[in-house]
């Protein structure tokens, strides 16, 4: 029997444990209140960090953008809305399809047959029921070879004039080695195809077995500047005695150093010319001799203003630097307003100048459009970014309409934007010229070849009557 004595003694044991325990978790709570008010602490602080390094994201971003606007064309559109109103890719609606034009000369038919059947092997008969199918092929690379000839000319003696003659060989370049067809495909090459140097000693060796050093190539390009240079003379000639003519000029290095290709232009005829400079004094040359009549259809380059002709300044040039300005963020709506008057006005001098020609309907339309001119150069605009396309408005003043009351004038240089294009693809692979000769050669060949092309004329024969002829003017 346990007394009261013992429980008490119990009673006082469990106490105390009970003491130990709560003073052990008293410890414990102030330890984890401690730790708690710790990462409290930390995370407020991680909370400020937080903050400022999204303050610092922002400013990067807004740095980004910044430097992408510097580089990339702004785009003033939704991604929807490009999208909605791009062409689909593909043939178009209602359009009829089109495929490769069977060849007018067949060079060899050849019948084909099964002796028997490729399914079960029964033996076949022959029919007289076929179907065509055509194939254009090369040669087999094995049989394409370059073909070398041996003239022996004789040495002959004339009695009557007194000293040896020796026959030129029909259809050969005096004193060269390579052929006029290779020359010509070396043409094509580096001005139609734009391959480099080194592509085209790789292609002679692997496809035609014909080794040729890029110096070798050099030398071959300034020949044919040689001989192409009266047809090149002839091109400027036309170009000045053109009523209409077209300008315009791009960068281009010459031996690493900055210079200029330019391009002046007839419907039919391309004249490239590469200079150390970019001054007014290339254009007084080029068109010296053009009538004051004469109409040039240019972009507002200062050089070409003092020039004596009559002067078209080019719509794409004042309607893109609009378009510009109000994909620029916070454009003002005065700019945006004004962009859209603009080319209203275009569109309708679009099918002004598509009309039949008659002087006094397009007197009258002249003096409408010069007052709508003058009407957006005396507004007083208040948004600077409307001032800036005001100002280019009043520079260019009546040279914008004078397609109206001239015959066969665009209104853009759009001719020579894309004549010049070809060049500044070769100037990119390229890089330019090496030296003045090679820039001379480089604007003398391209010129005839983008003549040629612009008057549908075949370019192989008429290159080879070209080169032929001025090859026997000029055989040094």
């Amino acid at each position: 029997m346990v007394t009261i004595g013992e429980q008490l003694a119990e009673m006082r044991l469990e106490i105390r444990h009970l003491r130990i325990k709560t003073a052990t978790l008293e410890r414990a709570r102030a330890a984890q209140k401690d730790r708690a008010d710790k990462l409290e602490e930390e995370n407020k602080d991680l909370r400020k960090e937080n903050e400022k390094l999204k303050e610092q994201l922002e400013k990067a971003k807004e740095q980004r953008d910044k430097f992408k606007g510097m580089i990339f064309k702004p785009n003033t559109e939704s991604t929807k809305q490009v999208i909605s109103t791009r062409k689909r890719l593909g043939g178009q609606l209602g359009h009829r399809g089109a495929s490769r034009k069977l060849p007018e000369v067949v060079d060899q038919v050849e019948r084909i047959y099964f002796h028997h059947c490729p399914d079960c092997g029964n033996a076949l008969r022959r029919t007289d029921s076929v179907e065509t199918h055509t194939v254009c092929d090369l040669p087999a690379f094995s049989e394409v070879r370059v073909r070398v000839s041996e003239y022996q000319r004789e040495r002959q003696w004339c009695s009557n004039c007194q000293k040896e003659v020796v026959p030129t060989p029909p259809g050969v370049i005096p004193h060269s080695r390579l052929g006029i067809n290779l020359i010509i495909q070396i043409l094509i090459w580096k001005y139609v195809c734009r391959m480099s140097l080194e592509i085209m000693v790789s292609t002679l060796a692997q496809t035609y077995g014909v080794e040729i050093t890029e110096s070798g190539l050099v030398n071959i390009l300034k020949r044919t500047k040689r001989y192409l240079g009266e047809e090149y003379g002839k091109l400027l000639e036309a170009v000045r005695d053109s009523p209409v003519k077209q300008a315009d000029e791009t960068s281009w290095r010459i031996n690493g150093l900055n210079g200029w290709l330019w391009v002046f232009l007839s419907k039919d005829s391309c004249y490239y010319t590469i200079e150390h400079t970019r001054g007014k004094g290339v254009a007084e040359k080029a068109l010296a001799g053009s009538k004051g009549t004469d109409v040039l259809v240019r972009d507002d380059y200062a050089g070409y203003k003092k020039l004596k002709v009559i002067h078209q300044s080019c719509w794409r040039h004042l309607l893109g630097e609009s378009k510009e300005v109000i994909g620029q963020k916070g454009a003002s709506k005065e700019a945006k307003s004004l962009h859209h008057r603009l080319k209203k006005m275009y569109k309708q001098l679009e099918r002004v100048v598509k009309l039949p020609f008659d002087m006094k309907e397009r007197e009258a339309f002249h003096q409408a459009f010069e007052g709508r001119l003058k009407e957006v150069i005396d507004t007083e605009f208040i948004s600077p970014d409307t001032r800036r396309v005001q100002t280019r408005i009043k520079n260019q003043g009546n040279n914008l309409i004078t397609a109206i009351v001239h015959p066969d004038v665009p209104l853009t240089n759009n001719l020579a934007e894309r004549q010049i294009r070809p060049a500044v693809v070769i100037r990119k692979i390229s890089g330019g010229s090496r030296s003045d000769q090679g820039a001379e050669s480089f604007a003398i060949n391209m010129s005839i070849i983008q003549s040629l092309k612009m008057r549908n004329q075949p370019l192989v024969p008429t290159l080879r009557d070209l080169l032929l002829h001025g090859a026997l003017g000029n055989t040094n």
